[in-house]
């Protein structure tokens, strides 16, 4: 049994997320160890060079089999580890929107080109190519990413009025301007026009406005990056032919790499009121994708994404890009495919999750479909998938979480 009460205290966050990231770094992969399987000998870290530079694998651990198909544990693990480093840091490079690098046509690049043809790495591109099938137009919500990411970085409730569209009716009009430009395809538009060619169209209209405003960053995947980095990592290292292990970020995002008939396991955790509690464990064999999005941080990793104010209200990463609020229709939500990427996935969730209410019924058409979902209802676990194999937990010492029949159909 576990159980987690939010935090209200904000001190010293700035140098809070700095030492958590050093530590994250060196320490991600055993806690990942610790989360999501039941580690034997045979499991090692893959942990990317330093040498290549900075990369994204801080935020990522992988936990990998070595020679289980033959070859020599040491020398696969030697070559896992040379392509690992070698695509964190390209990943690092490409979603990069504060930085440039020699070469490379960055979301930094894109947003300071407008109107230009660019071409760009194949893993941007298909990422691009993702969110304009889902038809979200989260992507355009950069300025606003931008400047409300400031407040996970506050250390107290009075600083969050230059950047809470919840707390100033100021910011909350400022921000519902940048929609407008957002949702409106004659404002901005990034087209696709194949072999990896891109070109982000921005009106007159909007230029000048952007330029009132002193907005640079027109696009950005923010706190969806990830999911989009799991799935360009995963992909390569399977196309490598190295699959026997799992990838997972500290944001919710997994790909089981493994076709075999080795059984992961993944927690699960709910919120009731104010605390926080491991609900259940979710055994599954893979390959497998595993998005899941919630509304409370349980652990100092999620300064990065989360704000409790004093109230006891949370501010989450989760923007609506109709109008910049953020919202979350319930406290956690989990969705699961062996046929989609984390990526599909999370589309898939976005308009579900970021909004006023849950749409239940949206669910069994989504299991047709061969993505599954866990939802929590006070203490009853919701899957859609009948062959699901969970083990419950107690939430107390009087409360265990129960399963309700599955509903697909």
């Amino acid at each position: 049994m576990e159980r987690i009460e939010l935090n209200e205290e904000h001190i010293g966050r700035r140098v809070a997320l700095v030492v958590i990231l050093l530590i994250f770094g060196l320490g991600m992969l055993g806690y990942t160890a610790y989360q999501l399987f039941n580690p034997q000998t045979e499991w090692v870290n893959i942990e990317a060079y330093s040498s290549k530079g900075a990369s994204c694998a801080q935020e990522f651990g992988l936990l990998y089999r070595p020679g289980s198909d033959g070859m020599s544990p040491n020398t696969e693990r030697r070559e896992v580890t040379e392509l690992y480093s070698e695509l964190c840091r390209t990943a690092f490079e490409q979603f990069h929107n504060m930085e440039a690098f020699d070469g490379v046509n960055n979301i930094y690049a894109i947003n300071r080109r407008p109107n230009e043809t660019l071409t760009v790495d194949k893993s941007l591109y298909r990422a691009f190519e993702a969110v304009e099938r889902s038809g979200s137009r989260f992507l355009y919500l950069g300025p606003v990413y931008d400047r409300y990411s400031s407040i996970f970085f506050c250390d107290d409730d009075s600083q969050l009025l230059d950047f809470d569209p919840r707390l100033s009716p100021e910011v909350a009009r400022e921000y519902q301007a940048i929609a407008g430009y957002a949702n409106d395809p004659r404002s901005i538009q990034l087209e696709l026009l194949g072999e990896n060619r891109i070109c982000l169209r921005i009106s007159e209209a909007y230029l000048a406005y952007a330029q009132q405003e002193g907005i640079e960053n027109f696009i950005d995947f923010s706190w969806t990056r990830n999911a989009f980095i799991a799935d360009y990592l995963a992909e390569e290292l399977t196309a490598q032919g190295y699959t026997n292990g799992a990838l997972t970020s500290y944001d919710g995002f997994v790909r089981c790499l493994d076709g075999s008939a080795r059984d992961y396991s993944l927690q699960l955790y709910d919120r009731q009121g104010q605390t926080i509690y491991s609900a259940a464990v979710m055994d599954y064999q893979g390959p497998m994708s595993v998005v899941t999005l919630r509304d409370y941080p349980i652990n100092d990793l999620d300064l990065l994404r989360f704000y409790e104010l004093r109230s006891g209200e949370i501010r989450t990463s989760y923007l609506d890009p109709a109008d910049g609020l953020c919202k979350n229709a319930v406290h956690n939500l989990t969705f699961y495919s062996q046929s989609k990427g984390c990526g599909e996935l999370l589309l898939e969730m976005m308009p579900l999750y970021i909004a006023e209410s849950f749409r239940e019924d949206l669910l069994p058409a989504l299991a047709e479909k061969g993505i599954h979902s866990i939802r929590f209802q006070n203490g009853v676990i919701c899957p859609t998938d009948p062959r699901l194999r969970l083990r419950t937990l107690y939430a107390d010492e009087t409360l265990r979480y129960t399963v309700a029949p599955a509903q697909s159909k």
